[in-house]
């Protein structure tokens, strides 16, 4: 129920100020890519570890539908509601290790993965927005609030809410 309860923030945002966008946003990418997220998110929460088993015969429907999107967000990633994506022709992947909050924006091309499988913490917080083709190579914390540059490499954490980060590797951008 949480997950359908983010979907409808995740649409909201999709449509914007403008509702009467309901047919544009359902015929789009990043509707059929965030909802396939949710529905598999869903299904995981739902059913549990064995899930990675039951989807196994509907890989290739779920393949043309990632493939149509062109955006693959791993089932077992947590993310909040208000997830956009603005340009998804470009693809975006999300790594299953990652808890991300509300409001996340991605502008496309974007890669949130991680270095190696571990237990370690891997958080983007509330209200993040990255660039185009901005990556995100964890285990590290990002706070709430932060904007990642185009084309930024991120690889290690930042805790100071609201930073603008940019270069590769990433570092705080410093106006003067």
């Amino acid at each position: 129920m949480t997950q359908l309860r983010f979907f409808v923030k995740d649409v909201r945002r999709m449509l914007g100020k403008r509702k009467i966008r309901v047919l544009h946003v359902w015929l789009g990418r990043c509707f059929w890519g965030v909802f396939m997220y949710r529905f598999e998110r869903s299904l995981y929460l739902l059913v549990g570890k064995s899930y990675g088993i039951i989807r196994v015969p509907f890989i290739p429907l779920l393949n043309l539908l990632n493939m149509y999107s062109n955006i693959d967000i791993h089932y077992k990633a947590k993310i909040e509601g208000g997830l956009i994506i603005l340009h998804p022709s470009v693809g975006c992947v999300v790594s299953g290790q990652v808890s991300i909050g509300k409001n996340l924006t991605l502008t496309g091309g974007n890669v949130i993965g991680i270095k190696k499988s571990s237990e370690q913490v891997f958080v983007i917080g509330d209200n993040c927005t990255l660039g185009a083709n901005a990556t995100v190579i964890g285990p590290l914390q990002l706070a709430d609030g932060i904007v990642i540059g185009a084309s930024a490499c991120v690889t290690k954490s930042f805790l100071d809410e609201g930073s603008v980060l940019v270069g590769v590797p990433a570092k705080v951008w410093q106006t003067t």
